[in-house]
């Protein structure tokens, strides 16, 4: 769903399962959109809300940035995602990407994996 405010596009991102630990294992949560015809120039991501459902068997935390492996650079501090739970984590520092938005799990207790959806603003 598309909602044009003052700044750009408010998108929600598809739920994307992360389950492999390591930056070497980062998987793209939300791709940046080339949008022809609707936002002019240069396109970049803000995120507004990160949804983590945790289904492994133990508390974990997550990163969140852009690239892989060595070239992984986090865009917001790691969230701490308790065991068994759903966590909405909306106040979250002002970060920019200008490319794919990937992530990745420190740990997961028990073979488990989590959930991942982003709420994200699209400038362009």
């Amino acid at each position: 769903m598309l909602l044009a405010n003052e700044e750009g596009i408010r998108v929600q991102g598809g739920v994307v399962n992360l389950a492999a630990i390591g930056n070497l294992n980062a998987v793209a949560v939300f791709t940046l959109p080339a949008l022809a015809g609707i936002l002019v120039g240069t396109k970049s991501i803000r995120i507004l809300k990160v949804r983590l459902i945790n289904w492994a068997a133990g508390n974990d935390t997550v990163h969140i940035g852009t690239g892989i492996g060595a070239a992984f650079n986090d865009l917001i501090p790691a969230l701490y995602s308790a065991n068994g739970l759903d966590d909405d984590f909306v106040d979250l520092p002002k970060a920019e990407a200008f490319a794919t938005i990937t992530a990745w799990p420190t740990a997961l207790p028990g073979g488990g994996n989590i959930d991942i959806m982003l709420e994200v603003i699209i400038v362009g």
